[in-house]
Order: C-alpha cells, then structure tokens, then sequence
C-alpha cells in the first residue's frame, strides 16, 4: 500500500534543443493540462506539417494519457519510423503502453524490449527495464500460474490451486462489492501480480509492495494484503476524468473500502495518545504526503467512511473527481465545516 510507481519514462517531455513557438506552445499546452486544446492545437498544426516530429510526438503522448490509445498509435509509429534516438524511444515507450491497455501483449512487449535495445541512455534503458518488469514481461516470471476471472487476470508466484481458487473467489468479490458503489468501467481486466517473496519483488519492481497503477489496471501485491484497498485505487480511478488527486482522501477512499473491519477510530486515537498532537484534518488533506501511513490510512480512512454516511454516495462521487480541500468546500458547502469541527472534537482528547 505504498505510494504508487511513476511511469516517469513516459511522462519525459520532448525537448529540442531550439523549440518553435508552436512547439512551446504545444508544450506549454502540455505543462498547464489543457489536454483538449493541445489536441485540437497539435492537429491543426499537423496539417501544415505532417512531418514534424515534435507535434507527432506531443499528440501521440497525450493521447495515451487520455486513454485514447487507438488514436494515439499512428502518431507514435511515426516517431519511431522517423525520429532521432530520443523520438524513437519515446515512440517505443509510449506504444508499448497503448499496445498494452488494449491487451495486445505481444505488440507491447516488443515495443518495450525494441526501446530498451535502442540503449540510448542509462537512465532511460534503466526505467525502460523497470517497466517491462512492473508488466510482466521479465523472464522472472515464467513458472508463474496465470488465471484468468472474469474482472482479473491473476499471476501467482508461488501458490496451490485450492489457495488459487480462493484468492480468486475473494478477489472477485471484493471486485463486485466496490464496484457496486463506484459503478466503473475498466479499459481492460485488472492484471493482478501476487508474490509470495517480498525480496524477489524489490528486485525485480525496485520497489516495496504493495501498490497499483490504476490507470493502467495493474496491482502488484503480497499474497496476504487486504482484499480491497488496491482495487478500490484502480475501480475509483475509473469512476470520472479525475482532475486532481489527493493523498488523504484517495488513499482513505482505498481504507474505507477494504474490506478490513478494522477499528480506525482506535488506531487513531492512539496515534493521538502516543504522540500527544491533535487532528487537523485540513492540516493531513493539504499537506498529506508530510505524515505517515500509520496515523494517515486510518484517518483518512475514516474521515471518508464518515463523509460517505453523512452526505450520501452521490455528492461523494460528486467531489470525488476533484479531491482538494477547496472543491469539497464548494460540493459540500457550509455543512463541511461543521462535518470537520464534530469530527476533530470527537477524536481529540
């Protein structure tokens, strides 16, 4: 349940050493998330220059982002029939992503070892690596069982069938349960990495487990982590274009749903015992990265929980695609801020 891996190798700008004013824009388009008008932007200016690779390049990544992936792919194939070192391997890059989500596996591992053949830079080739890894694509994984349900397509290091089938009954479940609430649609079956050797998978993901990727509908976790926490990021990222993401409340929307029954409120107040501070819950949704899982998850956890059961299902989801402080303000209006005073007062010696 750690904080959850970058794709940093695909999120790289493109950058030339003497940048158009179209390109600049284009970028800065990029930088400020105005992702409609950089489209519209990137093909009326293609239609003047079919040939530059910038606008190729800036338009197939966006694309991707968006989840447009089938639309994203001739632009990127262009980049890499086309493109320099650095162009070929963002085209590369970002192919095996699209091939990916639209589960041609094939396509995408190739995609992933042309670009990691390319070698053009350590660090690239590095991140590159780390990639086909967090996809399953490392010989590493080779003996592992493979099962497919009907929401997931399970990888399963080192576990009997009997267990097997009751991960995979539980996973659903859980699957069926959250969904119900967030009621999402996937771009693809959820790829769910299950080890069973915490050290195998910090080598192979260079990372601690567990975690998701919920954009791309990937979970690696330890065989014994909760039912729901990890799904629910993923189902939840599907609910809305999600604008703005908060550790507080998009990690307490993954608490409160799963599927523990643990005693948050406990927890909490013993976090409060021990370290003798007092909750501001403006102070951890603001400034959510500055504290621990320890005392954040369960708070977090539930103050959703809570928030959920005060003011319904349907203004949660409301503000769920914008979770800062400012916009739960302007959802929820002036009952937040009592929300908040009762809720302080009653966990706070």
């Amino acid at each position: 349940m750690k904080a959850k891996f970058t794709f940093v190798f695909f999120i790289i700008c493109f950058i030339v050493n003497a940048q158009s004013l179209q390109e600049q824009e284009l970028n800065n388009l990029y930088s400020s998330k105005k992702t409609e008008q950089l489209i519209d932007t990137a093909i009326e200016y293609l239609k003047s220059d079919p040939d530059n690779l910038s606008y190729n390049v800036i338009l197939g990544r966006t694309l991707t982002e968006m989840g447009k992936y089938n639309e994203a792919l001739p632009y990127l194939q262009f980049a890499v029939d086309n493109g320099d070192s650095s162009g070929k391997e963002l085209g590369l890059g970002f192919l095996g992503i699209c091939y990916y989500m639209l589960s041609d596996f094939e396509k995408s591992e190739s995609a992933l070892r042309a670009c990691i053949n390319l070698n053009t830079s350590h660090n690239a080739n590095e991140i590159s690596a780390r990639v086909a890894g967090l996809l399953g694509y490392e010989e590493f994984y080779n003996d592992w069982k493979v099962v497919e349900s009907n929401n997931f397509c399970f990888h399963f290091q080192n576990m009997d069938d009997t267990e097997i089938r009751r991960y995979v009954e539980s996973r659903e479940k859980a699957f069926k349960e959250i969904n119900t609430f967030f009621e999402s649609s996937l771009p693809k079956k959820i790829d769910f990495f299950v080890w069973d050797s915490r050290e195998d998978a910090k080598r192979i993901l260079h990372k601690d487990l567990g975690f998701a990727e919920p954009a791309y509908c990937i979970i690696h976790s330890y065989f014994n982590q909760s039912k729901g926490h990890e799904i629910t990021h993923v189902i939840s990222h599907y609910t809305w274009a999600i604008s703005e993401k908060t550790r507080f409340i998009n990690e307490g929307t993954a608490v409160c749903f799963d599927q523990t029954n643990q005693n948050r409120l406990n927890k909490v107040k013993y976090w409060i015992r021990t370290n003798d501070k007092r909750i501001e819950i403006r102070d951890f949704w603001q400034n959510g990265r500055e504290y621990s899982e320890e005392v954040l998850y369960p708070l977090a956890g539930l103050f959703v929980q809570e928030l959920i059961e005060k003011f319904g299902r349907e203004k949660f989801l409301e503000f769920f695609k914008n979770q800062s402080y400012e916009n739960a303000q302007v959802v929820y209006g002036m009952e937040l801020f009592m929300f908040i005073k009762e809720f302080e007062n009653r966990i706070n010696p």
